[in-house]
């Protein structure tokens, strides 16, 4: 049976849904919608996002079994742990151990999870491990039951890109635009050599007021960031250099933004100044994704061979071309998870639902995700439970009407048995009147009456011989010398007509003296003899009275 997941994303810009209906044969998009937050003023963000997830809803009517919203990941903590056993049940007896040593809160105050990611030869193991304030993952449930939202799970957002790397990213083949002229800040490139770490991908995902990393490879996620850094750098560039109010520079940046490269240099002066402009507000963005490389190439965990821009700040014209000269790694549009979604939205907008995405894909099982899940303790998942009580009623009126349809199917069968069986009686009762003469209808009765003597039956006597045992007794009386061939044989019960052949009409005359040794053959009489028209032997016809089988 089909389930219905709804992943939410509650950026800063805006609030994402996207419906899955997942199965054991896959998953399919079933809707995607987006509601802008309102202006800033005097509602906190928070309060914005709750509004317009109130809307998201209400205007959706999207209804899911499973829901799905993401801790952000700036409140939280993400650390990886090696131990030197393998065992489940040890494992998760000394995370919480190693986590006090690695975390900048207290552990005791905090809700964490973990997921094993590599199991090594050597019987150690490789943990990923997330965790946040209790308060703070608290207070973000809080606001989400605000907006009607109980989520199932409540994973870290940057982690779940691991979940597009699996489901779309890690095969796509699609083109990327290599670094044509390498920006001589870029010092991030990493050069395949034979003791090089495996392949991996960096997916990045560029929102209004900060931007996930996630770098993926064959065992797993292997780094995660938040950046400060977003597409609102470059909206708050081109009012600055432009003069306009901030409506203005954010339809600017969606309709105009551009940055060039030595592929895509500028078309005109405009063009020119609208790509220095765009790439004054990429700046903390291109300096946070320098750091973040040279961080993973420090860690030699994998070799950055590409990344996959998502998000609704990526499609920023020419931002592919131009971020691959600036971090002098192959760079390309994540055009594998916009397909997913483009028979349900035109335009721009595709790839803002990645996010929202990955939340969904999180109770998906037909490829990897990550699992890390903060719901826990006193904060785990009670809906099912929940909406169990509150269906109790209907689960009641449900339960009342099978078992009435249940007593109505027993009580029509009974009927219709009963009346069978008084069929049956009244059927027997007419034999019993037919046979013996008079009405018996108990079958105990009517077989010891047709026991008694013949006296005390009035005129009804059973048979002593049947009408087979007759025919069986006329065959076996036939002398055995005499070649004869019975061809006809009518029997009542108290006479016989019998027809046959045989050689001679003295053969005949053998015939009727053997069936005359017979006591309950009587009275045997001849009738017509002829001889056969071929010369061969006589037809006959005999008849005789019966005494035993009547």
């Amino acid at each position: 049976m089909p389930s219905h997941i709804l992943g939410i994303d509650l950026g800063s810009w805006s609030v994402k849904a996207v419906l899955l209906e997942s199965t054991f044969r896959g998953h399919r998009v079933e809707g995607v919608r987006e509601v802008p937050l309102s202006p800033g003023g005097a509602e906190t963000k928070s309060e914005r996002q709750l509004e317009a997830l109130q809307e998201l809803l209400v205007v959706t009517g999207f209804k899911a079994d499973t829901q799905i919203a993401a801790l952000p990941g700036e409140l939280a903590s993400t650390r990886f742990v090696n131990l030197p056993f393998s065992d489940p049940k040890k494992v998760e007896a000394t995370i919480g151990g190693e986590l006090a040593d690695l975390l900048p809160f207290d552990v005791m105050d905090a809700v964490y999870d973990h997921q094993v990611q590599a199991k090594r030869p050597d019987g150690s193991t490789l943990s990923i491990c997330g965790a946040a304030q209790r308060h703070l993952v608290r207070e973000h449930l809080d606001t989400l039951k605000e907006g009607d939202v109980d989520p199932r799970f409540l994973p870290i957002d940057v982690l779940q890109l691991y979940n597009l790397y699996t489901h779309f990213l890690q095969q796509d083949s699609s083109k990327a635009e290599a670094p044509g002229q390498a920006s001589e800040d870029a010092g991030t490139f990493v050069v395949a050599t034979p003791d090089a770490p495996p392949d991996g991908r960096l997916v990045v995902d560029i929102g209004h007021e900060r931007t996930l990393v996630c770098a993926c490879g064959d065992e797993g996620i292997v780094h995660a960031r938040v950046l400060r850094a977003g597409g609102r750098d470059v909206t708050q560039a081109i009012a600055e250099a432009y003069q306009l109010d901030w409506a203005a520079a954010e339809d600017g940046k969606h309709e105009e933004a551009l940055v060039v490269a030595s592929r895509y240099p500028a078309s005109s002066d405009e063009s020119q100044k609208m790509s220095e402009v765009c790439s004054l507000g990429l700046k903390p963005l291109v300096r946070e994704l320098r750091r973040t490389l040279q961080a993973i190439r420090r860690e030699k965990r994998i070799r950055v061979a590409r990344i996959d821009l998502v998000g609704g700040g990526s499609r920023i014209r020419n931002l592919a071309p131009y971020l691959a000269e600036q971090l002098n790694v192959p760079v390309a549009q994540g055009i594998a998870v916009e397909q997913s979604v483009e028979r349900l939205i035109d335009g721009r907008r595709r790839p803002a639902y990645a996010c929202a995405m990955a939340l969904a894909l999180r109770a998906t099982s037909d490829a990897p995700v990550s699992r890390i899940d903060l719901r826990k303790g006193e904060m785990s998942f009670a809906g099912q439970l929940q909406n169990l009580r509150k269906r109790i009623p209907a689960i009641a009126i449900g339960a009342a009407v099978m078992l009435v349809l249940a007593g109505i199917n027993v009580a029509v069968r009974y009927h219709l048995v009963s009346k069978r069986e008084a069929a049956v009686d009244e059927q027997f009762c007419a034999i019993t009147q037919e046979v013996v003469g008079r009405r018996i209808c108990e079958p105990a009765i009517a077989l010891s009456v047709l026991r008694q003597p013949t006296s005390e039956l009035g005129s009804f006597k059973i048979p002593e011989k049947s009408a087979f045992r007759v025919a069986a007794e006329i065959s076996h009386r036939s002398p055995k010398d005499v070649d004869v061939t019975l061809t006809e044989m009518d029997l009542r019960p108290d006479k016989a007509r019998i027809v046959g052949t045989t050689a001679s009409f003295d053969a005949v005359d053998q015939i009727v003296g053997a069936y005359a040794e017979d006591p309950c053959m009587e009275n045997i009489r001849k009738g017509n003899l002829n001889k056969r028209p071929d010369g061969t032997g006589v037809e006959f016809q005999l008849s005789m009275d019966l005494r035993c089988s009547q």
